[in-house]
């Protein structure tokens, strides 16, 4: 195996944590819980970058595009192909993402994007990536694991995920609505109704999608899974029928 310059999840996690510190602390949020992260305005206004949409014009489903510099990107203007070059670390953005209820695809792409300018600064390595709709709710088998374009893909969604979802914001969250540091699941069952609707209801105000949420929670260790058995010998509350998400 071809061995590849990347961080594992602790250091994911520990630099985006210190990161995000030093971003809300420069905009006076150091000892507040946000409701969100507004990764709009961290992209901008702590990594630097310039975010632009555009109609990319790629065979495939590509989101996103981080320039080198060099390398050209293919998009529509009106009504014709243009070979266009940005600026290093500009950050070119499908223009479909703005379309009514791609708010939190929207956010997670540019997230995305946003690792991989993370990254490339880390490492000195930086390249044009191209965002072919990999994201956090991808399903990843041993060959994409061992691909060099999977890998940075991968990462980049770990980075978006821990951008946009940082463990302090989810416990904080998990503690208001469910009166919990953990989201219960029950063997072979699933999630009560009251803590979907509870999760659906932390989604909606970080602005993620439920998908990327119980990822999220999975990825923190912040599911814990119990008998069905459970409820009954603890007499807990359970006025609703467990179901999937």
């Amino acid at each position: 195996m071809k061995s590849f310059k990347f961080m594992n999840n602790d250091e994911i996690e520990l630099t985006c944590s210190q990161m995000l510190d030093q971003y809300f602390s420069s905009i006076g949020a150091s000892n507040k819980v946000l409701p969100s992260v507004d990764i709009d305005s961290f992209v901008l206004n702590y990594l630097h970058c310039t975010v632009v949409y555009e109609a990319i014009a790629a065979k495939s489903n590509c989101l996103g595009f981080v320039s080198d510099g060099v390398t050209k990107i293919r998009i529509y203007r009106n009504g014709r192909k243009r070979d266009v070059v940005y600026d290093r670390d500009t950050i070119v953005l499908d223009k479909y993402l703005t379309t009514p209820g791609n708010e939190s695809k929207r956010r997670f792409v540019l997230g995305h994007e946003a690792g991989h300018v993370i990254t490339s600064r880390i490492y000195g390595n930086q390249a044009a990536y191209h965002n072919h709709a990999f994201d956090a709710e991808a399903n990843f088998n041993q060959q994409l694991l061992t691909d060099e374009f999977s890998i940075y893909e991968i990462q980049a969604d770990r980075i978006s995920a821990c951008l946009l979802m940082p463990k302090h914001i989810v416990l904080k969250y998990l503690e208001t609505y469910l009166n919990t540091h953990k989201v219960t699941r029950y063997e072979n069952y699933g999630i009560s109704k009251y803590d979907q609707a509870m999760l659906l209801r932390i989604a909606n105000e970080m602005k993620v999608s439920i998908t990327a949420l119980m990822i999220r929670l999975k990825e923190l260790n912040l599911i814990e899974v119990r008998p069905l058995s459970f409820q009954a010998e603890s007499k807990e509350v359970f006025p609703y029928e467990p179901q999937e998400i």
